[in-house]
């Protein structure tokens, strides 16, 4: 049959067929487009070309709910644009079905997903995806996983979850290997009418995640023969925990029984000489709570860090504003905001702590006052620091105790764990401030480090400073400056060898 790629021709229905590899899984309003053709006629003629393997028949490259609204509609033939054979059919497909048009119906969730794992499949790249179709680089690829997965492109669709949610629940199978698993919570949000964040997932799978574990911990033990305690039996004063380090086996022939409490351990129980005790249902309600919290809290302990761990990871998690606001909490925060932190605060800020006058005591209603009042004015200039000033001025308050007693030999002396320790804060700040702002010390705080180090080797390990190559020394002879190798015993060029 002759063709001019881009001419317009009448086909026979029956000649043209759908390609299988269509992705789109949701054809629309078929009725509704059936009676358009059949009352309108058909506006915009659909794209086909040559069938590869069918003589004489077409193969549609664009406009599969056109020729269904067709067959539903009666008609025998179709107004079709001819086109070249593609070099690459199943990426011309995906190509067309990711466009728009006249009759063109928007591809539902997962048609998309199935469009862009096709593309990403015939080799075009995630840039490339997302520059051509207007999406997020960085979700491209997830969106692409959900190919596979229509249940979970269906929860994303109706906005029950985001694409980072919908990629925690993908990777629930390949991690535990529990198909049960997954469809667990898949079923679970699916019966849900409410979004849900990316930490109610999270809690959820780590939940079921940790039950799975109990339950095969469980019939571990059910399968040897163990008898799990009920809960008559553990509050009934008769049974108490055992520490005995023994076997299951020898559990079971001594009569315990196992009470699985979290997915890692297991309590066994031995049954005591002691008289039943009557329990109140009060006091056995709150019993059970404890039990249970101490069986769920492990969970929301993994869900939370998750969720911070997703946080720091999300560039755009919060403002620039937000995370400078939470550093000088950090700063500020009561239970570390010594009066060594607010005095070299008040150093950088230029902002002199109020101090007591005349009779006032520091704890005179007038000096809380201006105190309080000098900590608002404080806060305010410490935001309008850029996060990397704030970030120097924190690394410095690590230090505020040892750096309080800094002008004295004491601070730098180790000759004791308690010494050792008090010294250790200010010893990380000189290596960041040598490594990082390029500060010499000078003579006497070299002399004064050398001097602590020499007093007690053992207890100077990892608390010496990596002196700089150049570090400043006086001759104390002419009072000349120069800067020698930090371990070196350099004479003085003018007085030949005075007092360094």
């Amino acid at each position: 049959m002759s063709q001019n790629p881009g001419q317009l021709k009448m086909l026979p229905i029956n000649a043209i067929h759908p390609d299988p590899d269509n992705p789109r899984t949701d054809l629309g309003d078929i009725d509704k487009l059936a009676h358009e053709l059949k009352s309108v006629g058909q506006m915009e003629p659909i794209k086909v070309y040559p069938h590869p393997e069918r003589e004489g028949d077409w193969k549609i490259l664009g406009g599969h709910r056109r020729h269904a609204a067709a067959l539903r509609a009666g008609l025998t033939e179709l107004n079709c644009r001819i086109v070249e054979v593609p070099q690459n059919p199943r990426l011309a497909l995906y190509l067309d079905a990711m466009s728009t048009g006249t009759n063109h119906l928007a591809l539902d969730h997962l048609g998309q997903s199935q469009a862009i794992q096709g593309m990403l499949t015939e080799s075009k790249t995630d840039s490339w995806i997302a520059k051509n179709f207007q999406i997020d680089k960085a979700e491209v690829k997830p969106r692409a996983r959900l190919a596979s997965q229509p249940k979970v492109a269906k929860l994303h669709e109706r906005g029950t979850i985001d694409l980072l949610t919908a990629a925690d629940i993908l990777d629930v199978e390949s991690e535990t290997g529990d198909g049960s698993l997954f469809d667990s919570v898949v079923e679970d949000l699916a019966g849900s009418r409410w979004k849900q964040d990316q930490h109610d997932v999270t809690r959820l799978i780590e939940q079921k995640k940790a039950n799975a574990k109990r339950n095969v911990l469980r019939a571990e033990l059910t399968g040897q023969g163990a008898v799990e305690i009920d809960s008559e039996n553990r509050y009934s004063g008769r049974w108490s925990k055992t520490d005995a380090v023994l076997s299951v086996e020898e559990h079971i022939q001594a009569g315990h029984q196992f009470d699985v409490s979290t997915p890692e351990s297991v309590n066994w129980w031995a049954k005591t000489k002691t008289k039943a005790k009557q329990v109140s249902p009060e006091r056995k309600a709150e019993l059970e709570l404890v039990r249970r919290l101490n069986g769920t809290l492990p969970t929301s302990k993994a869900a939370r860090q998750q969720f911070v761990v997703s946080k720091i990871h999300d560039k755009k998690a919060l403002t620039d504003l937000d995370d400078r606001r939470i550093f000088i909490e950090i700063i500020f925060a009561l239970d570390t905001l010594t009066e060594e932190r607010k005095q070299l605060i008040a150093l950088a800020v230029n902002l002199p702590i109020p101090e007591p006058e005349g009779d006032e005591s520091a704890w005179d209603p007038a000096v809380k006052e201006r105190r309080k009042l000098w900590e608002m004015k404080a806060i305010d200039l410490v935001l309008k620091m850029t996060l990397g000033q704030q970030v120097r001025l924190y690394a410095w308050l690590q230090a505020a105790a040892a750096e309080d007693m800094s002008h004295k030999t004491n601070l730098y002396q180790r000759d004791s764990w308690e010494k050792s320790a008090r010294w250790k804060p200010m010893a990380t700040w000189y290596n960041q401030l040598i490594r990082y702002f390029g500060y010499v010390p000078d003579r006497d705080e070299v002399d004064a480090m050398r001097w602590a180090s020499d007093q007690d080797e053992q207890f100077s390990k990892g608390m010496n400073v990596d002196l700089p190559v150049g570090a400043e020394v006086v001759c104390a002879g002419c009072g000349q400056h120069q800067v020698i190798a930090a371990d070196a015993s350099t004479p003085c060029p003018t007085c030949d060898g005075g007092d360094k």
